[in-house]
């Protein structure tokens, strides 16, 4: 298999994982890459049928959270930077799931508390907005899940890239987009997630304006 086969195959791959397969190209001869897709091909297809197992929506979100925390578990070696209080990554613009946006609705309906104005006013950004490379520096991209204390309020039912993102570098280097900060790269990772992506019934979007829609909907 061919990379443009590989990916009219798999049109939604993510970003990392993208790169992560371009990086192996200069390192293999042809054979060997087309092997190397062969072989990816195959991994992807067994996490896609391992989560079309369990029901659409909440079920199936959960289960991606969990096989997730398990990949994310056994690289419990690589000593991460992020701390409790540590909170530059929850001031960027992240992308979730409609059925994370089920799960997250619930909570926010069953009374969990939020700032709306921020909510609302951060869902009419366009997406890409310049103010996000602010990161922790604008106080007005702050998640709305996170908490006083600088901790998230909804750590066990946060997104998967939330659950994803941690990296090696000091923690101060977060404080902008523009630092060389080292993430914590956990390739079968993007495999599960570019895997669940592929559900014909899964929309993505960023956290702020498909929450919005969902809670405009009740």
């Amino acid at each position: 298999m061919n990379y443009p086969d590989f990916l009219l195959k798999h049109p939604r791959l993510t970003r990392s994982l993208k790169k992560f397969i371009l990086e192996q190209e200069p390192n293999l001869s042809k054979l060997q890459f087309e092997a190397f897709l062969n072989s990816l091909d195959q991994t992807l297809d067994q996490a896609r049928k391992q989560l079309g197992q369990v029901p659409e929506g909440v079920p199936r979100a959960r289960k991606l959270h969990s096989l997730v925390d398990q990949e994310i578990a056994q690289a419990h070696h690589i000593k991460a930077s992020c701390q409790k209080g540590c909170s530059a990554c929850c001031h960027i613009e992240v992308e979730i799931t409609s059925y994370e946006t089920e799960i997250l609705a619930t909570l926010i309906n069953d009374g969990h508390q939020i700032d709306s104005q921020r909510l609302a006013e951060q869902s009419e950004r366009a997406v890409g907005d310049s103010r996000w490379k602010k990161s922790s520096q604008d106080p007005s991209n702050q998640c709305i899940f996170l908490s006083p204390s600088g901790d998230c309020s909804i750590y066990d039912d946060r997104p998967v890239m939330c659950r994803r993102h941690s990296v090696t570098s000091p923690a101060y280097l977060c404080a902008t987009l523009e630092a060389p900060v080292i993430l914590r790269y956990f390739p079968m990772v993007d495999v599960l997630i570019s895997s669940a992506n592929e559900d014909l019934n899964l929309q993505i979007g960023p956290l702020a304006k498909i929450l919005m829609k969902k809670l405009n909907k009740k």
